[in-house]
């Protein structure tokens, strides 16, 4: 990238010297002409023996690669053609070799000295070819910022020919497979069907007819992967089932599919199979905090109370600010009494989020089972020497103004243990809703977590959360 800058200030400009010889047959160059001479690397200042036809020759083909919208450029291009008219096809020789030899500098400027010196929609894909192999090499580098440049530059290079020379065949073809290997599937087929409309039959014709087949055939499953989303979200999971499967035939090693598919099975209480696809997602390569969550609810549904609480201990393994797999295993400790995990899970989960209200419903429900009071987090604040002398005058006679009995409570400490009618407040349950839906968290679409259980959702889901709906199953390619 930064080639082209360092070479342009290599240019020095000359008046054409008296007695300078050059071979130009019936062009002719104006005495008064500047012309420019490329000084070797590291050379400042421009000296007599520097002033050669191959010095000029070289600035000039700099300047036709890097400045095309030179004024003299079109000066520059006779000139170089004039002394030499097979130069493109020797400059296109060289820029193959200096590609093969990773030379990507020097190849590139070949590349573009061709392009326009002689503008064809083959130098115009060589170039483009030569910005495709940089990005390669920038990937395996690690280097995003060339990487990022060379795939623009492909781009650019692409659309200055279809610019240059209308709908080019080779130009559409090449483009097109451009366009299909960034993912960019509809303008990959829009430039596949112009190319169609002007190609010539043969080998070339019958391979971009295939590869707009399968263009379209992802475009449609990709449209059923959008549709199943949107038939869960309106809680039509028959007909979400339907487009997953549709999507899964031809895409059958992408895991967000079968998670989606999972997703449907578990609304429609098919909890076997919906455990199957989780695990297929497993399979394919994806491990996630979500995928381990479903799975326990699968699992808990099919009364696998243990594997169920394990799954979601991988969930927060996963993902430790996971606040829904936190609250369904603390809700599921403290079901089965195993209170100190549940105390565990419970202030890990506050700290995450301590105004969270199915946090709150639950830690309520510990300290009324137990007795034990879980504090607040605490929070750590600065005081200047004033404000920790005023605060000690206040607590002083705070102290000074409380009775006898209240000395006496706070003396003893007093636990504020819910009786019976704590016990009654079993988190979120609904008057008309009987079923165990433990905290109350539940698919949240906007990613919140204090949201009662959908209607049609009348399984038993520890504390009601699934996963956040909002992220889990967007864009499946990875």
């Amino acid at each position: 990238m930064n080639n082209r800058e360092e070479k342009l200030k290599r240019i020095k400009w000359i008046k054409v010297p008296h007695d300078l010889k050059i071979d130009m047959g019936s062009f002719t160059v104006n005495e008064n002409t500047r012309l420019p001479v490329e000084l070797p690397e590291g050379q400042k200042h421009i000296e007599e023996k520097d002033v050669t036809v191959e010095s000029i020759i070289a600035g000039m083909l700099t300047l036709i690669a890097y400045d095309e919208n030179n004024k003299d450029f079109e000066f520059y291009r006779n000139f170089v053609l004039s002394v030499q008219p097979d130069i493109a096809e020797e400059l296109n020789k060289a820029a193959i070799v200096k590609q093969q030899s990773k030379d990507y500098d020097f190849a590139e400027e070949l590349f573009l000295s061709v392009y326009h010196i002689l503008p064809q929609s083959a130098s115009c894909i060589n170039l483009a070819t030569l910005y495709s192999y940089i990005s390669v090499d920038a990937e395996e580098k690690e280097d995003d910022e060339r990487y990022d440049w060379a795939l623009r530059m492909a781009k650019l290079t692409l659309l200055d020919g279809l610019k240059r020379f209308g709908e080019d065949e080779a130009i559409l073809s090449e483009i097109s497979s451009f366009e299909g290997y960034m993912g960019n599937l509809e303008d990959a087929k829009e430039y596949a069907e112009r190319y169609m409309k002007v190609a010539s039959e043969g080998e070339r014709k019958k391979e971009m007819k295939e590869f707009l087949q399968r263009i379209n055939e992802t475009l449609s499953a990709d449209q059923a992967f959008k549709e199943a989303y949107d038939y869960i979200m309106l809680n039509m999971p028959e007909k979400a089932l339907s487009c997953i499967e549709s999507f899964l035939s031809f895409n059958p090693d992408v895991w967000n599919g079968y998670f989606l598919k999972a997703w449907a099975l578990r609304k429609m209480k098919r909890y076997t199979e919906a455990r199957d696809a989780l695990l297929m997602c497993i399979k394919k390569g994806e491990s996630n905090s979500d995928i381990y969550n479903e799975l326990s609810i699968c699992e808990l549904e099919e009364g696998n109370r243990e594997l169920a609480k394990t799954y979601l201990d991988t969930a927060v393994d996963l993902d430790p600010e996971n606040l829904t797999a936190m609250s369904n295993l603390a809700f599921l400790h403290l079901e089965d009494k195993e209170y100190d995990e549940a105390r565990f899970y419970l202030e890990r989960a506050r700290s995450l989020s301590s105004s969270d209200e199915i946090i709150t419903n639950l830690i309520a429900r510990y300290e009324a089972l137990t007795g034990e009071k879980i504090k607040e987090n605490i929070k750590e604040e600065s005081y200047s020497k004033e404000e920790v002398e005023e605060l000690e005058k206040i607590r002083s006679g705070r102290k000074n103004n409380m009775s006898d009995e209240e000395k006496r409570e706070k003396e003893e400490g007093h636990h504020c243990c819910h009786e019976e009618e704590g016990r009654e407040h079993h988190c979120h349950h609904d008057s008309e809703n009987s079923e165990h839906h433990c905290c109350g968290h539940h698919n949240s679409e906007e990613g919140h977590s204090c949201h009662h259980h959908d209607s049609e959702d009348s399984e038993h889901h520890c504390c009601g959360h699934h996963h956040d709906d909002h992220h889990c199953c967007h864009g499946r390619h990875e």
